[in-house]
């Protein structure tokens, strides 16, 4: 046994190592922790609100857009990831840069990838619809062509139902034309904002409107919770429309790309798109389903790009 004096500065050594390795450990895990940090490339989801997709709520944006975002975001650990809300106007010079931007729901036209980097497609979606009231449908029989889907210039010329549309919107270039063709037809309204349209149809003071599907029940579950609408392919149309994510033409964003088209090609089945699926109404749904069947036996993936 050692003597009293030397056992104390024997427990002051043993105390002073102990405590000079714990602290030599905690900065090389720290310095470790850091320089792993600072070597994750950075990119940065640019979110903006198109409800139901995105849609701001308690400070937060949500949606199936977000869902599925999140789906991506959670694979892809290798990368430091934020989110920032970005205003539609602005979408496309942001994702231009600097730094590298992500944004999901894009189209991929040739225009824009002369400077945006695109995934195959994510999100087939269901492509804008004549909406009317569920319990009015058999008034378009004589309008469907034989795959079942509406004549919309047939219905526009011959038929007596009052059509409303939002004033300066996009519905596609094959509906637009038909559209323009009629533009004086007195039984076409149209209104700035179309938020309230099933609201109209439910009331019976217009008949039809066009919208996005998942817009539409979007609408119906917000406004008009009770009311139950159809909704029809519109011919000419795809029964599918792509949706894409973009990301900045850098490096960092390619390689982002090529991770999701990898993602993409593991699964097959594109689990993530229940998340775009719950947000339609239960025949939609149906429908949708049985699309998208076609769609995953059908589709060749994207060569990188």
């Amino acid at each position: 046994m050692l003597p009293t004096g030397l056992h104390q500065i024997h427990t002051l050594v043993r105390y002073i190592c102990t405590y000079v390795f714990g602290a030599i450990v905690g900065i090389a895990t720290l310095v470790n922790a850091t320089a792993q940090g600072a070597e994750q490339p950075e990119v940065t989801w640019a979110v903006t609100p198109l409800p139901p997709a995105m849609l701001e709520r308690d400070d937060d944006i949500v949606g199936y857009g977000i869902d599925i975002l999140d789906w991506f975001s959670d694979r892809l650990p290798d990368y430091h990831q934020t989110k920032e809300i970005i205003p539609l106007a602005r979408l496309l010079k942001t994702l231009s840069g600097p730094g590298t931007f992500c944004a999901f729901g894009m189209n991929a036209t040739p225009e824009r990838q002369q400077f945006l980097h695109f995934t195959d497609v994510v999100q087939p979606h269901l492509p804008v619809s004549l909406i009317l009231d569920a319990s009015r449908s058999d008034q378009l029989k004589n309008y469907l062509n034989t795959d079942g889907d509406v004549d919309l210039e047939k219905l526009i010329i011959h038929s007596k139902l009052n059509g409303v549309l939002r004033s300066q919107r996009s519905y596609g270039p094959e509906i637009d034309a038909i559209l323009r063709r009629h533009v004086e037809n007195p039984r076409i309204t149209h209104i700035g904002n179309d938020a309230n349209f099933l609201q109209l149809i439910a009331l019976g003071r217009m008949d039809w409107t066009l919208y996005l599907p998942a817009e539409a029940e979007y609408y119906r579950r917000t406004k008009v919770p009770e009311g139950a609408f159809s909704s029809w392919n519109i011919a000419g149309n795809d029964q599918l429309m792509p949706a894409s994510i973009a990301c900045s033409k850098t490096q960092t964003g390619k390689n982002i790309v090529d991770a999701i088209n990898l993602l993409m090609q593991n699964h097959p089945e594109m689990p993530w798109t229940e998340f775009y699926s719950s947000s339609l109404s239960a025949s939609d749904q149906i429908r949708y389903q049985k699309a998208l069947k076609d769609y995953t036996e059908t589709r060749t993936p994207v060569a990188p790009n």
